[in-house]
């Protein structure tokens, strides 16, 4: 089929301009800076990382606490970070053509008192650390990018006692995060979008099972439309969410834990890293995760192990080598959400007389998952100034002989026991990238660059049940007298209700070239251009399903399609206080191809329908806000409007009958407060409210509200540690978390209740050990997720871990 919009020699044009670009920049003038870092006993603090804050230029402290940096001119942080954390920060000035010494920098802590827990406690705002090239793909500062994001660093994972995702992400402001429809990743609700965590360490990946936290090290949450950067086949409208695993660094360090609590919950966790040699240009991470739990309903059961390796070398001064790999391994009874909600008319979930502890089949019925992911990065210094970053990811996913149920509402009464088999599931995805990277100048402007390149190729291949969904029994509502099911049951009824396996396959390339600049006009405007050139092609599918009566069986092959298209993004910050407060706006686009099929030009169905090449539906979002530091970094805040708009929309005017005229838009804003306004005492405060609706739709659609959306979202989370004294090390915190009611259908007739959950910690930190105590669900509420599926009750974990 014919391209849209935009030639593959256009496509092969910036390809080669975003290879080439980088070699043909500016030369800067240097400068040297010259110092040492002690502890405070006067010991050097050797291999401890030095960076220049929102740079890429860096060095090590030697063995006897001596460091040299070159750099272009200009005013920087300097940023001395050890065993993975941020010690210590200070403002430098590099002169052009100098070499300069600096007064010696001390970390206020003893050398055999440095542990990673020491680390934590010295860092200003330590929830609050924004520095990373991932969001915007360069360095850029939090104040210097028109983008809103969110960052969860481990500190706070640690903080809020997780051994789950979803707890782990529960103070992004704006956002829910919960299991999917069967336990297949975890979702995201931003912006009135839902979407799955795709992301991993900048690359796209389509992981079957929920994302595990033991190899994370943080989690960043880019808000709004992202395609320019990131592409769209995995980000939704609403964001994207970037997962980030473990590296390596230079310190001997390891941490054993294991957790324990309601309904036999048992989990083991091991850290360890090490250098690998004496000189510490070669260095391994490895982490370990083995867990067990019953669930709270009477079925429920759920096991995992998990496993993952980073190894870093460093060849020479100009080069760094990445490998990671890592395997989770779950295995739990899987049940969907419920369905044909919009034939109750009970109004809300916590009114059906369903009982809050009851299953609906048994643990006989578990599904084994696998997850693995294997990736490299060859990072290279071209010059002072530009640096080429190529990474590669495989990432493969799928199940083995999965069961999962779909109750379905018939009536006020009665309710369906539902099955779904998938004998064999099957996804992977391959992920090449080419980054160059730096700094140039045009007369005396400063600009930073990103060129880059995407390359990706997905195939998923299922062999499962057909049909795809089988009614085991219907049982009732009120009485709840069903029985527990077994595997051998299900089997019984797929052999008598079910003529054979059906067999799909399917495929995609997406080949990206993308360029983003960001000029400074001054030392506080910045603005950002970026655009994405994005070809698309999707293969050619097929399908296989079985009927009874063999002859009655089909199979089809869809022909694929391809399309070429831009995606556009603009930003503008400006600084009324240098390095303290920014107010920004911006323009981001994101898009979904979609696949051609039969169709009118429009709803009038004026003539016959045709086969219609159908262009991608296109978002773009225009945002304005305010970003502030204030008080030497002890408070971060930041608010912001937008306005989300969705054109192109595919709806159906009669059965297989298309046109796209669609249009939705979702608009709110959002607040983030992180702040620590004494020493020790931490607090975080999010806010959420969204307002969207169908605006040119189906009849039955326009003007409601998309469904799992609900308008207003908040989290609270505060925190204080005892740092001197008799008790220091002890600590509590508590919070919690708000979501608003959400419809389980178009018709807005069955919604899930709104609820407030809260939490509550205590904890004892040393430098060797940790002990900890975290209570979950604190007033023992009964909630459901956005697809009705019951939570945990008052849960009580009880964590030990020993450091060295």
């Amino acid at each position: 089929m014919k391209n849209n919009d935009i030639t593959l020699q256009s496509l092969g044009m910036v390809i080669l301009f975003s290879l080439i670009f980088p070699f043909a920049a500016l030369a800067q003038q240097m400068g040297k800076i010259s110092g040492q870092v002690f502890t405070t006993d006067h010991k050097p603090l050797a291999y401890a990382s030095i960076v220049l804050r929102d740079t890429r230029f860096g060095t090590r402290v030697d063995e006897q606490g001596n460091f040299k940096l070159e750099a272009p001119a200009g005013h920087y942080t300097l940023v001395i970070t050890y065993a993975g954390y941020a010690a210590i920060t200070k403002p430098v000035r590099i002169e052009a053509g100098s070499n300069q010494s600096i007064d010696p920098i001390i970390i206020e802590s003893k050398y055999n008192e440095l542990r990673e827990v020491v680390v934590e406690d010295i860092q200003k705002n330590k929830f609050a650390r924004k520095e990373t090239e991932d969001i915007s793909r360069m360095p850029l500062a939090n104040l210097q990018n028109a983008q809103v994001y969110s960052v969860i660093p481990k500190e706070l994972i640690q903080e809020l006692g997780a051994t789950d995702y979803n707890t782990a992400m529960s103070q992004v402001a704006g956002a829910v995060v919960s299991n999917g429809v069967n336990d297949s990743g975890n979702q995201i609700f931003m912006r009135g979008f839902n979407a799955y965590v795709t992301m991993r360490n900048g690359l796209p990946s389509n992981p079957r099972t929920t994302s595990e936290i033991f190899n994370i090290e943080r989690v960043e949450v880019i808000k709004g439309p992202s395609a320019t950067l990131f592409g769209s086949q995995v980000t939704s409208y609403g964001g994207v969410v970037n997962n980030v695993t473990k590296k390596p660094f230079e310190s001997f360090r390891g941490e054993v834990g294991y957790t324990t609590g309601s309904w036999g919950m048992n989990r083991i966790t091991a850290d360890i890293n090490t250098p690998l040699n004496k000189d510490r240009t070669a260095l391994a991470r490895f982490n370990v995760m083995g867990s067990t739990q019953d669930g709270f309903q009477d079925a429920g059961k759920q096991k995992a192990m998990g496993f993952a390796g980073s190894l870093l070398f460093k060849p020479n001064e100009r080069t760094t080598v990445r490998f990671d790999a890592d395997i989770y391994v779950p295995e739990k009874t899987l049940l969907a959400y419920v369905r044909n909600t919009n034939k109750l008319s009970y109004g809300t979930m916590d009114k059906v007389p369903l009982p809050y502890d009851r299953a609906m089949l048994s643990d006989d019925i578990t599904t084994s998952r696998a997850n693995m992911n294997v990736g490299t990065e060859l990072e290279y210094r071209i010059s002072e100034n530009w640096v080429s970053r190529t990474s590669y990811q495989f990432n493969q996913s799928g199940d083995k002989e999965s069961i999962f149920f779909v109750p379905t509402y018939i009536n006020d009464n009665q309710i369906q026991r539902r099955y779904r088999i998938f004998d064999r599931y099957n996804l992977t995805y391959n992920s090449l990238q080419q980054n160059f990277t730096g700094d140039y100048y045009l007369g005396k402007v400063k600009n930073t660059l990103v060129a880059g390149l995407d390359y990706s190729y997905y195939k998923s291949t299922d062999q499962s049940m057909s049909p795809a969904f089988i009614t085991y029994d219907t049982i009732g509502i009120k009485d709840a007298a069903w029985k527990p099911i077994s595997r051998a049951d299900i089997q019984k009824s797929r052999a008598a209700n079910s003529p054979g396996d059906s067999y799909s396959r399917s495929s995609y390339k997406n080949l990206s070239a993308y360029l983003s600049n960001v000029t400074n006009l001054s030392d506080r405007l910045f603005v950002m251009l970026s655009l994405r050139l994005n070809h698309y092609i999707n293969g050619d599918s097929y399908s296989y399903t079985p009927n009874a009566n063999p002859a009655k069986s089909t199979a089809v092959t869809t022909e694929g399609y391809k399309q070429t298209n831009v995606s556009p993004k603009i930003g503008l910050v400006y600084q009324p206080i240098k390095d303290q407060l920014s107010v920004f706006a911006n323009y981001m686009n994101s898009f979904t191809n979609l696949a051609s099929s039969r169709g009118y030009t429009n709803e009038n169905q004026a003539g016959e329908p045709e086969m219609m090449n159908w262009k991608p539906e296109q978002a773009n979002q225009f945002e304005v806000g305010a970003k502030a530091e204030l008080f030497g970094g002890k408070v971060n805040t930041t608010l912001s409007y937008y306005n989300i708009t969705v054109s192109n929309i595919l709806w159906t005017v009669v059965d297989g009958i298309s046109v796209q005229n669609g249009k939705s838009r979702s608009r709110g804003f959002e607040f983030d407060f992180i702040a620590n306004p004494l020493r020790g005492w931490n607090v975080i405060v999010g806010y959420g409210y969204n307002d969207n609706k169908y605006i040119k739709n189906t009849a039955s659609t326009q003007g409601k509200r998309m469904i799992w959306t609900p308008k207003n979202v908040a989290n609270v989370w505060t925190s204080y540690k005892f740092l001197d004294g008799r008790i220091k090390g002890f600590g509590i915190g508590a919070g919690l978390n708000h979501v608003d009611k959400v419809y389980l259908d178009l018709d807005e007739v069955f919604a899930t209740p709104a609820y407030t959950v809260f939490g509550a910690t205590a904890f004892y930190d040393q430098p060797k050990y940790r002990i900890g105590l975290k209570l979950n669900n604190l007033g023992n509420i009964h909630y459901w997720d956005f697809y009705g599926k019951p939570q945990k009750p008052t849960e009580v974990l009880a964590s030990l871990s020993f450091k060295f």
